[in-house]
């Protein structure tokens, strides 16, 4: 990964969480990273934990950032939440990904989106 992407991808994670908290949601992790893979924040709101994939783009014009969530991304976020699981005992869950526009300074979150 370039250091201009790392940049980007600490940027949308920054800005995700910002939303996140606004909205009401507790974050209880950033970057979980396990053998099966990284989520890249951890929330909570209510009794509800949120597995949150950040996807962040500088154009969102010709495409959501949500596509490039492809079917082997969500099998490591299920896989690498199951371990969280383990660890903190199972608990009610979602999967949200939150796509930012970079150029925008915006977040949409979408849930459930592992369906």
């Amino acid at each position: 990964m370039s250091r201009f992407n790392k940049q980007a991808g600490a940027a949308g994670e920054d800005l995700a969480a910002r939303e996140l908290q606004r909205c009401g949601y507790q974050i209880l992790a950033r970057n979980y990273r396990k053998p099966t893979g990284e989520i890249d924040l951890i929330a909570q709101k209510g009794a509800t934990v949120y597995f949150v994939e950040v996807k962040a783009q500088h154009n969102t014009a010709y495409s959501p950032p949500s596509a490039k969530v492809n079917a082997t991304k969500k099998q490591h976020i299920a896989n690498t939440a199951a371990i969280w699981f383990a660890e903190h005992g199972e608990q009610n869950s979602s999967f949200l990904v939150a796509e930012v526009d970079l150029s925008a300074q915006t977040v949409v979150l979408l849930e459930d989106f592992l369906q």
